[in-house]
């Protein structure tokens, strides 16, 4: 691709620009510990990690969750995620990733699967609206999978999706990126295994700054 082919960047959020990589496998691990079930370890996490979350929690388990030990374990990652939110910061080269694609005439947004309310308020909390086009985060149920969501997201920029690149950290973020017919580059937050993120077949790279010259260099 070149430069001038690429004119929007979405940015996924969770593990990408804000740095909670680390944080989910935790509460992952503290929920599980939390209600007595079989340990989970970083490297289990990262080798099983899926999306939907249900599906992700039947994996860590070895059978499927049962209803109502699988609202015990949303309630209890949810309580272990809120008292580590305030103390989680954006990635280490967040804030100069955005500046370089204001500084190349590029525009952005972010799209994530974090509810939308709580992420408007960590866009505040960071001051990072004046980067940004759009937000949208989660409106109503877990919609479980980024696809369609990404799709509603550029129909309601008017972007088309040739002109887009998708910065992610997920397998979810490839999958959705090659279902709506942007490009995609994957950051390596720890979220999943190296392997998982090579199999999608993009870029993988280690910094948002590395994620955006690998996409829009003259010579991708």
């Amino acid at each position: 691709m070149t430069h001038s082919e690429v004119t929007h960047v979405v940015w996924d959020w969770n593990g990408t620009l804000f740095d909670d990589a680390d944080t989910l496998i935790a509460c992952t691990v503290e929920a599980f510990a939390r209600l007595g079930l079989p340990p989970v370890t970083a490297e289990r996490y990262r080798t099983l990690h899926t999306q939907p979350i249900d599906a992700f929690y039947d994996r860590l388990l070895g059978r499927p969750v049962p209803p109502a030990l699988r609202a015990e374990l949303h309630a209890a990652f949810h309580d272990a995620y809120l008292r580590r939110r305030p103390g989680i910061g954006l990635a280490p080269d967040a804030v100069a990733a955005l500046r370089t694609v204001a500084e190349a005439g590029l525009t952005q947004s972010v799209l994530s699967m974090h509810p939308h309310d709580a992420l408007t308020a960590l866009i505040d909390r960071f001051a990072l609206h004046p980067y940004l086009l759009r937000v949208d985060g989660q409106r109503g149920a877990d919609a479980g999978y980024k696809r369609d969501h990404l799709v509603a997201h550029l129909r309601a920029l008017d972007r088309r999706p040739g002109d887009v690149l998708l910065v992610g950290d997920s397998v979810d973020d490839a999958r959705a990126a090659a279902a709506a017919g942007t490009r995609c580059v994957l950051y390596a937050s720890g979220l999943h295994s190296p392997d998982a993120l090579h199999a999608e077949g993009v870029p993988v790279v280690h910094t948002l700054e590395h994620a955006l010259a690998t996409a829009l260099s003259p010579a991708s």
